[in-house]
């Protein structure tokens, strides 16, 4: 390795915060939340904006760029931000360290999840069985311990709701996407 690569190396990564604030917005909507659909809690809202992260990762990944800069860039935001409302909901110091790893640990499984209900190739056809696999992974995700507290047309309407956020995405072009223009509604 050249004194050129090891510079390289600190390439300053690409400006996605405005996508993460889009993101984030679109995922924080509150006609999501309440009884039966997204828990108004803090791993609730965790899981539903891991969705969302994960659904602008799949459509980056269509161009190749999801493991690259941009992707690892929103990722590591994302995780910011959850290390920063862990500390400020007053988890301490020692504390927070632990459960970014479980965050991230859940974030692939869940990711691995929404891959396996929507299939590899983004967007996801929207048939019944596609809808049928994600209404079951949101229902697994956002409620683990309590199911029966997820409402079936609640969860309906979120797993629709997904599928037409990863259509939009599929028109999205990345300039698009890193200039927070990530969804439509």
């Amino acid at each position: 390795m050249g004194l050129l690569d090891f510079l390289s190396l600190r390439r300053k990564a690409p400006d996605v915060l405005p996508a993460y604030t889009a993101i984030m917005a679109q995922a924080r909507r509150p006609d999501y939340y309440g009884a039966g659909k997204v828990p108004d809690s803090f791993d609730g809202r965790f899981d539903f904006l891991s969705a969302h992260v994960h659904l602008v990762l799949r459509r980056l990944r269509t161009d190749g760029v999801a493991r690259e800069e941009v992707g690892q860039a929103l990722f590591d935001v994302f995780f910011r931000d959850m290390d920063q409302a862990m500390r400020e909901s007053g988890v301490g110091d020692l504390g927070v360290g632990k459960r970014i790893r479980k965050m991230a640990q859940a974030f692939y499984g869940r990711a691995s999840a929404y891959d396996e209900a929507l299939g590899k190739a983004a967007p996801a056809r929207a048939t019944k069985a596609v809808k049928a696999r994600l209404v079951e992974v949101l229902t697994r995700n956002l409620y683990p311990e309590t199911p029966a507290l997820a409402d079936a047309a609640g969860m309906a309407d979120l797993a629709a709701h997904l599928l037409d956020l990863e259509k939009q995405l599929a028109k999205k072009s990345l300039e698009d996407i890193l200039a927070g223009h990530v969804f439509d509604v």
